[in-house]
């Protein structure tokens, strides 16, 4: 989501990151904007882990979906089958802009997201991590 994450996880060896979330609520995403406002006002106790929405496991922002689902998870179908069967209910709360039964799907550190440029998320992202990196031993 950062600089300083970016370069946490090198020094823990990895070779690269995936930031979905981050490029979630930039400008330019094709999220939809309830999606977008969700990330930008979620705090990271708010995420979990849930096979509700689409069969496979995902982290989301905690709605009144997942919540109401969460008893029966273990009984959902798998992928593409539950996918498949909740596609309405997502499309019908988009339309409706209500939150509770869409898939907000968010990494763990959702107050680190913020409504810019993906120009601007990746120049600050670099530039923290350059300036992390030049004061490491």
């Amino acid at each position: 989501m950062d600089g300083r994450g970016l370069i946490a996880s090198i020094c823990l060896g990895a070779k690269g990151v995936q930031m979905g979330t981050a490029f979630l609520s930039c400008l330019e995403s094709g999220a939809h904007e309830t999606h977008k406002a969700a990330i930008l006002n979620a705090h990271e106790d708010q995420t979990v882990l849930t096979r509700a929405f689409s069969g496979k496991w995902a982290r989301g922002i905690e709605n009144r979906f997942i919540a109401e689902m969460r008893r029966h998870e273990r009984f959902l179908p798998d992928f593409p089958i539950q996918n498949v069967m909740t596609q309405d209910i997502r499309k019908g709360s988009a339309i409706q802009t209500t939150p509770e039964f869409m898939s907000l799907w968010s990494g763990q550190s959702p107050r680190l997201a913020k409504k810019q440029t993906v120009k601007e998320l990746i120049q600050t992202v670099m530039e923290d991590g350059k300036r992390i990196n030049s004061n490491l031993p």
